[in-house]
């Protein structure tokens, strides 16, 4: 993943402490400890550009997780027909998928939010690389846990971020695109590692996922999610 054309990267000292940082990861040789301190020093830039990434991620989250459990409790006919997508009745597995996305998504069209709707995109795909017909949606997603899905939501929402913020740079640091592939592998096998190793989701069967409850416990999980790569990664360098 590159940076959107006409994307300025951000400014201020903590980024710059980023760019160094993710400089000194590539020179390194992606050891652990270099990819540890560039993903500790992107995590506390991210945290010091206010909250706007993450209210992006809870925006679409709630709204994935809602209809999830709407498919567990009515079944996916009924939940399609209770969100007003009864349209998608009958379609191809793929229009589907398509029509889904297309109600998560938040209209607003800041960079996180997009980064936000590519992350969903691509964890919806995983989920139903598989899914046929109806019954193959109605099983697939009724059977998610719904703390595993908003955990992996995010983790790759933070590891698109990365990359957003910093694909053309390390594009041009390398003479191969291979070893553009070695850095992303690397960076994003710190973060999911780092996140699946501190990251905890409470019992949530009771959250109102269509009321502002729901947005704020993703939105928080989200902070936590930066915050211990910010704090964690530096007991490692």
């Amino acid at each position: 993943m590159g940076t959107s054309k006409g994307y300025t990267p951000p400014t201020g000292y903590l980024w710059s402490d980023s760019k160094r940082a993710v400089t000194n990861m590539v020179r390194s040789g992606f050891t652990p400890s270099s990819v540890g301190k560039a993903v500790s020093s992107f995590a506390k830039a991210m945290g010091s550009g206010g909250k706007g990434h993450s209210t992006a991620v809870a925006n679409i989250g709630a709204k994935a997780v809602s209809f999830i459990e709407a498919v567990r409790q009515y079944g996916f006919s009924e939940a399609l027909e209770r969100v007003g997508l009864s349209h998608l009745r009958n379609l191809p597995a793929e229009k589907i998928l398509y029509g889904l996305l297309e109600y998560f998504y938040e209209s607003g069209n800041s960079l996180y939010e997009s980064v936000a709707q590519q992350s969903m995109s691509e964890l919806m795909r995983e989920l139903l690389a598989g899914a046929e017909n109806e019954e193959d949606y109605n099983n697939i997603l009724g059977s998610i846990d719904k703390g595993e899905f908003i955990r992996e939501f995010i983790v790759k929402f933070i590891q698109n971020c990365f990359f957003t913020n910093f694909a053309e740079k390390l594009m041009a640091m390398f003479d191969k695109f291979d070893k553009y592939e070695i850095a992303e592998e690397s960076v994003k096998t710190y973060i999911r590692i780092s996140i699946e190793s501190e990251f905890s989701i409470e019992d949530i069967q009771k959250i109102d996922w269509n009321g502002t409850q729901g947005r704020q416990i993703i939105e928080e999980k989200c902070n936590k999610a930066f915050e211990i790569l910010s704090v964690w990664s530096e007991t490692l360098v």
